[in-house]
Order: C-alpha cells, then sequence, then structure tokens
C-alpha cells in the first residue's frame, strides 16, 4: 500500500469520529463490532494508522454510512491532499465569520431536523434512510453547536424562493422559518432575503470562511461534489458578490417581517 500523509489520516479519522459519535457507539463497541481493540478505533481516528479496504467496507455498513467513509478514504488519496474534504464542521468552529449565500434553501447550520431529512431524502431518495439518518444528525449537531457560541459572526442571503417556493405548506416549513426568526431575533445571526429576481446569487449556493490561520477560503455547492476554493482572487470574487447581494437585498428589518408574515400565512391555512 502506498504511504498515505498523516494529514489526510487525520482528516478521515476525525469524519470517522464524527460518524461513530452519531450512532451513539464508543470506540470499544465499535472495535467489538469490528473485531479488534477499542485503541485500535482510536488509532484510526486519531491518524496513527491507515484503514484497509476490508475495514473501510465495514465500517460503513456497520455505521449506515452508505459508502461514504470509503468513497472519502479514496478521494483523500487519490486526490493526494485535499485539505478541507470532510472538514466542514472543523471550519465553521474555527471561523470568525461565515457569509452564506443559498438561492432556493435554508442553510445547513441552520436547518432544523425535519427540513434537512426532507430535503436530502428529495434530493437522493434511493439513499438508505440510515444513511439520511446519519447526515442528518451530523447537520443538526453542527447546527447545535453554532448556535450555542458566540462565534462565527454568521451573515446570511437567502433567495426569496425559499419563501415563495416552501419545500412544504405546513408544519416542517413553519417550523423551520419559526427557527430561523427565532435566531435572527437574538441576533445570532444577520439575515436578508433577495429582493429581486436578477441578483449576484444567482451563481448558486456558496459560503466564504475565515478560519484562522489558515486564509479565507470558499466552498461552492455543486450536484456531484462541493468544491473548496482557496485562490485568493476567487475568493475576493466571491465576496465582492456576497456584498453586492447583500446591498441588493431586503434590509434585516424588512427580511425578518417578511418571515413573520409567511409564518402567519401558514398558521391561517
Amino acid at each position: 500500500m502506498a504511504k498515505v500523509s498523516t494529514d489526510i489520516r487525520e482528516r478521515w479519522g476525525g469524519v470517522l469520529q464524527q460518524r461513530r459519535e452519531a450512532r451513539g457507539m464508543t470506540q470499544e463497541k465499535l472495535g467489538r463490532a469490528l473485531g479488534v481493540k477499542g485503541t485500535a478505533v482510536s488509532n484510526l481516528e486519531r491518524g496513527r494508522t491507515s484503514p484497509t479496504a476490508d475495514v473501510l467496507a465495514t465500517l460503513d455498513d456497520l455505521l449506515g454510512t452508505g459508502d461514504e467513509l470509503a468513497r472519502l478514504w479514496d478521494d483523500l488519496v487519490r486526490e493526494g491532499k485535499i485539505p478541507w474534504l470532510g472538514q466542514m464542521a472543523e471550519l465553521e468552529r474555527k471561523a470568525s465569520s461565515i457569509l452564506d449565500c443559498h438561492p432556493f434553501l435554508v442553510p445547513s447550520l441552520l436547518q432544523t431536523a425535519d427540513y434537512a431529512t426532507a430535503v436530502m431524502r428529495a434530493v437522493t431518495p434511493w439513499e438508505p434512510p440510515g444513511t439520511t439518518e446519519s447526515r442528518v444528525r451530523d447537520r443538526i449537531a453542527r447546527g447545535e453547536r453554532f448556535q450555542a457560541a458566540e462565534t462565527p459572526v454568521m451573515m446570511v442571503v437567502i433567495g426569496r424562493a425559499v419563501l415563495l417556493d416552501p419545500i412544504d405548506d405546513g408544519p416542517i416549513m413553519r417550523e423551520q422559518l419559526e427557527h430561523v426568526h427565532a435566531l435572527a431575533s437574538r441576533e445570532r445571526i444577520t439575515l436578508q432575503i433577495t429582493n429581486e429576481a436578477l441578483n449576484p446569487g444567482l451563481v448558486g449556493p456558496f459560503k466564504v470562511l475565515d478560519p484562522p490561520p489558515e486564509r479565507e477560503i470558499v466552498y461552492v455547492e455543486s450536484a456531484y461534489k462541493g468544491q473548496f476554493i482557496d485562490d485568493p482572487s476567487a475568493v475576493g470574487e466571491f465576496k465582492m458578490r456576497f456584498h453586492r447581494l447583500q446591498a441588493a437585498a431586503m434590509p434585516p428589518s424588512q427580511s425578518l417581517r417578511l418571515i413573520e408574515k409567511t409564518i402567519e400565512g401558514f398558521r391561517h391555512e
């Protein structure tokens, strides 16, 4: 087996730890299921050892993650080094600020469990339910950590389509909007809604993060696999796009009132 860098092993191991904890399993319990000692699982999570092909397949099966861990390992090894792949939770914790633009969905850090589940099932209906549940638990845990902390500062611009074309016309969307409204009301986030159909956010979902000591990076979503961008000129372009989007969007106070009216509309249906 070709030598794999410690950085790659540590990044993959961090994702393994997140998936294990999301399933409520200890290292010892997972080790018994694998037929090894708990210290072997600890070594994998800390990046001290590399997983074999058999271990990768077994881990995905035991943790209900489809083939996520195997694919992540292959991606990391094939690319040699993808600095932030699988590390969004870490980047979000380290960032001083997050600029998040999403034209047609509530951003992942702000989603409720029912909303996240509905979106994931719609996007990948063939995905095993256990994999969806694991991904939702991970997403909600990230959101809860963000909401409980004082940093990062988060500025959000969402498309008006989120309100005009909601994912459902009942309790899921109402709960989601109430959740976002509560976060914005207590100034945990600064929320704006686009005011015009033509706006810089039409480029698609993206977020700008500044996790010291690394330089600012952009995460761009796609139908296949998200892409991290750290080229300074490209990052600068995305920041300019976000600020132009803010300038053209409704002010925060007006955005909150629109959300309130939308919530009331759900209640009276």
